[in-house]
């Protein structure tokens, strides 16, 4: 299974939310604790990277609530439409319907965009500099 496709972190990033919540992280923790723990895949391709964002995202939305680190960068990612040429044009396909989805919950406006720390945000911006060999 290739651990880049969209099914499989979309898969990981809902079985995150399920399974973080309900051990009573907030949804910037998990969103936070996401990023930190899939790294390396985050960090491989602007795919994987818009996908992660997008996924976290709808999550989120889902839970009335958005961390303001993924929130103020969104939209750099909701813009997003042209990938790396060796991506299934299925798993771009997925993506950019979900990239529609989150337009539509963020423009509902049903939600709260949650304060962090500075430490926090200081360490996701960390994580996502960090180059994958």
């Amino acid at each position: 299974m290739n651990l880049t496709s969209y099914e499989s972190i979309k898969n990981s990033v809902v079985l995150d939310f399920e399974e973080y919540i309900e051990e009573g992280l907030s949804v910037a923790q998990v969103s936070a604790k996401t990023l930190e723990e899939d790294w390396t895949f985050v960090n491989s391709s602007l795919f994987t990277k818009t996908l992660y964002f997008v996924s976290i995202a709808i999550e989120s939305l889902k839970h009335n609530e958005i961390a303001d680190f993924i929130y103020l960068k969104l939209d750099y990612f909701l813009k997003n439409t042209k990938f790396e040429e060796n991506v299934d044009n299925n798993d771009v396909e997925q993506l950019l319907q979900d990239i529609q989805i989150c337009k539509k919950l963020i423009d509902k406006k049903e939600y709260k965009v949650r304060e962090t720390s500075d430490s926090t945000k200081a360490r996701v911006k960390y994580i996502l500099d960090l180059k994958v060999d």
